[in-house]
């Protein structure tokens, strides 16, 4: 007779950490989901809302601006009192989809809960290196910062897809609506269960005290990143690309509907930049987590300067040829291009980190998103006026020479928190 196996606290407290990440991770799913789904369907939520296609980025830019002016602010909440913040995020998520659902038409109201959708991402998109260090030990951090950021990216393929396939072909103003407020709804309800499962695993951390962890104040940790000239070159190459990243897939399509592409050549465009950048984000952090698994020091420079790299060159050639070629290779191409431009995010973090020990993790991540809200809306608000449209790719790609060389040939990572913890 077989005995049933005992658990003990460590190995309740190892599989309570992962329940912590995945509450965490559909978190963030539900946060990023809406925001996502507007994409493929763009032009008829702004019929919906009565206003025109440049007018609806503002749902946008609301969402980015609640962000980055909220997100300093958090810290302190997140830093005491991280699973209360999970939850307010969650609140803010809930609260914003239930009111937009009910606020049907009303554009004002739209704006208000995209604010809202946006004050809860800034209680978690900063967070993923943060929940890394006070719940897991240092050499599955790497594993799990990744699973932490890239939950987003899941979030948004997932609604993509969802939401090319639901409104796919629907012409009728009736019908449209109908389903636009029944994918509304859908969102709300999975954000409802996703507060239970964070109230769920509402506990204390597991790393919170070690004294391993010990960290910088947060503010000066923030003041050290700031002012350091080295650290600022840094955040500065990295927030452009990031920028020009969230902002790619409009502006290339605006490009491609130009020149007569399908909506479903569209939709398939940024699925495979979608695929590009968590694949092979996936595959250097496997690498980076098989390394730490062997106390190795890890190899942040060769695999960003490489990941970036694939992404630089695919964009040249794109910008040369895009108009010239079969549609399979635009497919390979925005591939390689989403690998460049998304599949690095995770790394970085953990580089910085390196680099900036014993700052607070929520200090890095914090100061990398904002920058990048800043670029992305500057982006967006300007190569999307209707003046720029024509040329607003190819000025984006520009904008990215100076970071991209930068990183290549002066980015390098310093082993601080390794040659501490090891």
């Amino acid at each position: 007779m077989s005995q049933a196996k005992i658990l003990t606290k460590s190995d309740t407290n190892n599989i309570y950490k992962w329940l912590v990440l995945a509450s965490f991770s559909l978190n963030s799913i539900s946060n990023i989901f809406i925001f996502s789904a507007l994409a493929p369907i763009w032009s008829s939520v702004a019929k919906y809302y009565n206003v025109t296609d440049y007018d609806l980025n503002w749902f946008s830019s609301m969402y980015f601006i609640s962000l980055f002016t909220s997100t300093f602010g958090f810290n302190p909440l997140i830093l005491k009192y991280f699973g209360y913040s999970q939850i307010f995020s969650c609140i803010f998520t809930t609260s914003g989809l239930w009111i937009l659902l009910i606020s049907g038409g009303n554009f004002t109201m739209g704006l208000l809960c995209f604010c809202l959708l946006g004050l809860g991402e800034s209680l978690y998109y900063q967070v993923p290196l943060h929940l890394s260090k006070i719940w897991f030990p240092h050499e599955e951090r790497a594993l799990t910062t990744f699973i932490g950021q890239y939950s987003s990216n899941v979030g948004i393929l997932l609604a993509y897809i969802i939401s090319f396939v639901y409104f796919y072909e629907v012409i009728d103003e009736i019908e449209f609506k109908t389903k636009y407020e029944n994918i509304i709804q859908s969102n709300a309800i999975f954000a409802s269960l996703v507060l239970v499962c964070n109230l769920i695993t509402l506990k204390k951390p597991i790393n919170q005290k070690d004294s391993i962890q010990i960290r910088d104040p947060l503010w000066l940790s923030i003041k050290k990143i700031c002012t350091a000239e080295e650290s600022l070159l840094d955040l500065l190459s990295f927030s452009v690309l990031i920028g020009v990243g969230w902002s790619y897939s409009t502006l290339f399509n605006i490009q491609q509907y130009s020149i007569g592409y399908t909506a479903i050549e569209l939709f398939e465009t940024n699925v495979c930049y979608q695929v590009g950048g968590i694949s092979i984000a996936s595959i250097y952090t496997w690498k980076l987590y098989s390394q730490s698994k062997h106390g190795l020091q890890q190899s942040y420079d060769k695999y960003m300067k490489l990941i970036v790299s694939i992404g630089f060159w695919s964009l040249a050639i794109e910008i040369i040829i895009f108009d010239q070629v079969p549609f399979w290779i635009l497919q390979i191409l925005n591939f390689l291009i989403g690998c460049g431009f998304g599949g690095y995010y995770s790394i970085l973090l953990e580089s910085l980190q390196e680099k900036h020990f014993p700052a607070q993790e929520l200090a890095i991540g914090s100061v990398l998103c904002g920058v990048a809200c800043i670029a992305s809306v500057l982006v967006i608000m300007i190569l999307g006026l209707p003046e720029f449209q024509k040329y607003g790719f190819q000025i984006s790609c520009f904008l990215i020479i100076m970071p991209f060389c930068f990183i290549v040939v002066f980015y390098k990572t310093s082993f601080k928190r390794f040659e501490q913890e090891a």
